[in-house]
């Protein structure tokens, strides 16, 4: 998908997104990954820094904290999108390395691994939906709405 601004963002279908700008796959065996999409990944010109806060195996709540991703632009604080427990952290971004996430959002930049409190069912349900007609107007309007923003530093290089 390209915006009115040139720039090509990547939406794949087979996930879920979150007013957050994350994404969540469903992993089959009651297990989700999330990551940083695309567009959130762009949005910040430059991802500098992640931790995620909680250790595998710890309880974890939707809309709470999940950890932070430093950016060029600040800092951004990565929000839980679903309850459940934390399975599994990405070992290339475990230390601190954000470069996965710019180079490859919806693969080897993956965040986590969560194992939904409800499943994987009625949990999704509650995102929206990568190949829904609904998700893809959502969508437009984002790139719309945050694009734009990423225009307004690049003349500060």
């Amino acid at each position: 998908m390209r915006n009115i601004h040139g720039h090509e963002l990547a939406f794949p279908e087979d996930v879920y997104y979150t007013e957050e700008l994350l994404w969540v796959k469903d992993q089959g065996e009651n297990r989700v990954r999330v990551g940083i999409s695309d567009l959130g990944v762009k949005s910040v010109k430059e991802l500098v820094f992640v931790q995620i806060s909680p250790r595998a195996g710890a309880k974890v709540t939707k809309g709470e904290s999940l950890g932070h991703v430093e950016t060029s632009k600040g800092i951004w604080e990565i929000i839980v999108p679903l309850s459940g427990t934390l399975v599994e952290i990405n070992p290339s971004i475990a230390k601190g390395n954000a470069r996965p996430i710019s180079d490859d959002p919806y693969g080897k930049g993956w965040l986590v691994d969560l194992e939904p409190a409800d499943g994987n069912g009625s949990a999704l349900k509650t995102l929206f939906k990568g190949s829904d007609a609904k998700t893809k107007e959502w969508i437009l309007e984002k790139v719309e709405e945050v694009v734009p923003l990423m225009d307004e530093g690049e003349d500060d290089e």
